[in-house]
């Protein structure tokens, strides 16, 4: 009797896993029917030894459906079940219902009794990294999105729309335009809100250029960000590096471009205090070089904002006058943002 039983779960194992396989294959990604995925559900339990327990029919409730349910609704009904059967990612499930970010949640991971299923793992690692997507810690959430096999996910539009999210907020363009394109041309039953937003972040990523002033106005908000997430830690310093050496280069070719409109004249008041020129001195932050960065002064509270009144007006002055208004208060709102900010851990 028992090796009829795991003959039979072997069967609908390989079945699902040949199914699996071929939309792998076409490179088209769908929800897996209702039926189907329901029955996969109680081979796994029957495969834990709780197929003859109370626990069937207490599960079955998340599996009733007022109409057809979408891939939303059955990935509800997915994770409702494992809640109930499975005491780790119940655990994991009850930390994530506080909406407010915490450190602490980082260290959350996917329970060891979901390895014993790639439906289980994969669905609770887009779970997980749906949350964090939604409390905006982008960064653990596109690393955890790495690790999910959209091959098993109930779910794959809207894992794929969460991980573009995280992608384009983070400007990781090839990565975002892919995840994008497998959204928008390779997954059936796309809801219209994560297409037509999907249309929107792939046209804004495909616009996106390096050392721009949009590039850095949208690492200026990364930077917020994090530190609203109290992150000032390595990876937030080496952001502020980038804006610091694009903000240079871009200073620098404004001031060039004044001298070849004045006749290659030196001196008056376009230039920065002294004689120095911005490639030459950095005002930004109080960093000086030559386009170098100091760490030891990126967490310091004092230089952070600190730039030499003549030096911080012409810097607004060439603001105003070469780009729009939007980008001008950006760079106000960074520096007071970042001065604000406690010095990183060392």
């Amino acid at each position: 009797m028992k090796f009829a039983s795991l003959l039979v779960l072997t069967l609908a194992i390989a079945q699902f896993q040949g199914n699996v396989a071929l939309s792998a294959q076409d490179q088209v990604f769908s929800a897996p029917q209702p039926e189907q995925l329901k029955q996969e559900v109680l081979f796994l339990l029957t495969d834990r030894g709780l197929g003859q327990t109370p626990l069937v029919d207490a599960i079955q409730p998340s599996w009733e459906f007022a109409e057809d349910p979408n891939a939303h609704d059955l990935f509800d009904a997915l994770m409702q079940t494992l809640y109930i059967a499975d005491d780790d990612v119940r655990k994991l499930v009850d930390q994530c219902r506080d909406l407010t970010y915490s450190p602490n949640l980082l260290s959350v991971d996917i329970p060891e009794s979901a390895s014993d299923s790639p439906l289980v793992t994969n669905n609770v690692r887009y779970f997980l990294a749906r949350h964090l997507a939604i409390l905006t810690a982008y960064d653990e959430a596109s690393e955890l999105f790495q690790r999910v096999n959209l091959e098993y996910v109930v779910d794959p539009a809207g894992c794929l729309f969460y991980q573009a999210v995280c992608d384009h907020r983070l400007l990781a363009k090839e990565s975002g335009l892919e995840a994008l394109t497998k959204l928008l041309e390779q997954t059936e039953e796309v809801p219209v809100r994560y297409q037509k937003l999907g249309e929107l972040m792939k046209k804004d990523l495909e616009g996106v250029e390096e050392k721009t002033i949009g590039e850095v106005a949208r690492q200026m908000r990364d930077v917020e960000r994090r530190l609203n997430l109290g992150r000032a830690d390595e990876d937030t310093i080496e952001v502020e590096e980038k804006i610091i050496a694009t903000l240079d280069e871009l200073i620098k070719k404004m001031e060039e471009q004044q001298q070849q409109q004045q006749g290659g004249g030196g001196g008056g008041a376009q230039q920065l205090s002294g004689d120095a020129k911005p490639a030459e001195e950095s005002y930004v932050g109080g960093v000086k070089g030559p386009g170098e960065t100091d760490k030891k002064k990126l967490g310091n509270k004092d230089n952070w904002g600190n730039v030499p009144p003549k030096a911080r007006e012409a810097a607004k002055n060439m603001l105003d006058r070469q780009f729009p208004a939007h980008y001008r208060r950006a760079v106000e709102a960074y520096l007071k943002k970042v001065a604000e900010r406690p010095a990183p851990n060392r």
